[in-house]
C-alpha cells in the first residue's frame, strides 16, 4: 500500500478517478431508475464519432466528445416512438451509425495521433492536467444539474404521469435528463474507457438496490461502492500490472456480487425468524 501511494502517477490519478466516481455513482441512481443503462451503452459507443472528429479537425478530445454524446442523447429523448420505431431501435441506429463514422475517421488517424486501446477501454493513469481539469469541470456541471432536478426526475421514474398531472415541466426535464446522462458518459470514459463505461453507470446504484429505495439512502450507498470499488480496483491495477478501467469495473462486480450474496443471506434469516 505504501508503495501504491509513493507511485507519482498512481497519486496523479487518484483525483480525477475519484472525481469520475463521484459523478458517475450519482447519476447511476438516475440512470437505473430511468432504465436508461441501454442508452448509456449507445451514447458512449456515439462518442467515438466525438472523438474521430476531434482528431481529425485537431480538436480537444473531451469536450469535441462532450457536445457529441448530448446531441445524440437529446436526438434519442426527442425521437418520436411510432410504427415500431421505439428508443431502443433509436439507440441502436444512433450507435451504430455513430461508432461506423468514428472508426472511419479515426482510421485516418495514426497511431501516435490517438490510443485506441485507451479510449476502449480507458486509462485514467495517463491523464493530463486539462483533461484533470475538464473532467473536474464538467462534474460539477452534472452534479449542479442533479442537485437542482433530483427530485424531479425521481418524482418522474416514480410515476411520471402523476408527476405531469401535478404541473412538472416532464418533457424539459426529461430532455436535461438525458443531455446529463450524455456528458456524464463521456466522464466515464476516461476511466473505463468506450466499451466498460456502463459498468460505472450502473453497477454502483444496482450494488446500493439491495439495500434501500429511498433517494437519499440510494446515492449515499452507491456513492460508497464507486469509491471503494475505484480505490480496490487502482489498487489491484498497480500491484498486478492490469488494466486500471477493467480493473475497477471488475472490483465494481465483486462488490455487486458481494451485495447480493449478502442481501440473499439477511433476507434468508430474517424469514427464518
Amino acid at each position: 500500500m505504501i508503495a501504491f501511494l509513493d507511485s507519482e502517477v498512481m497519486r496523479a490519478a487518484l483525483p480525477p478517478a475519484l472525481t469520475i466516481a463521484t459523478v458517475a455513482s450519482s447519476m447511476s441512481v438516475m440512470i437505473l431508475a430511468h432504465r436508461l443503462a441501454f442508452l448509456a451503452v449507445g451514447v458512449s459507443h456515439a462518442t467515438l464519432a466525438g472523438l474521430g472528429v476531434a482528431v481529425l479537425l485537431s480538436l480537444p478530445l473531451l469536450p469535441t466528445a462532450a457536445v457529441t454524446a448530448v446531441i445524440v442523447a437529446l436526438l434519442l429523448a426527442a425521437l418520436p416512438e411510432h410504427r415500431g420505431l421505439d428508443h431502443d431501435a433509436g439507440t441502436g441506429v444512433l450507435f451504430a451509425g455513430a461508432m461506423a463514422l468514428g472508426i472511419v475517421l479515426l482510421s485516418s488517424a495514426s497511431q501516435y495521433e490517438v490510443d485506441m486501446f485507451g479510449l476502449l477501454f480507458g486509462n485514467i493513469l495517463m491523464v493530463s492536467s486539462e483533461d484533470t481539469a475538464w473532467l473536474a469541470g464538467a462534474g460539477l456541471v452534472v452534479l449542479a444539474a442533479l442537485a437542482l432536478a433530483a427530485r424531479p426526475w425521481w418524482s418522474m421514474a416514480l410515476d411520471a404521469v402523476t408527476a405531469a398531472a401535478s404541473g412538472l415541466p416532464v418533457s424539459l426535464y426529461r430532455l436535461l435528463l438525458f443531455a446529463v446522462t450524455g456528458l456524464t458518459v463521456v466522464i466515464c470514459v476516461r476511466l473505463a474507457g468506450i466499451v466498460l463505461t456502463t459498468g460505472l453507470l450502473v453497477l454502483p446504484a444496482a450494488t446500493a438496490w439491495f439495500w434501500g429505495r429511498g433517494l437519499f439512502r440510494l446515492w449515499l450507498l452507491s456513492l460508497l461502492t464507486a469509491i471503494t470499488g475505484t480505490l480496490i480496483g487502482l489498487y489491484l491495477s498497480y500491484r498486478m500490472d492490469w488494466p486500471s478501467g477493467a480493473t475497477v469495473v471488475l472490483a465494481l462486480c465483486a462488490l455487486f456480487a458481494l451485495s447480493w450474496g449478502s442481501s440473499r443471506l439477511v433476507g434468508g434469516r430474517a424469514r427464518a425468524f
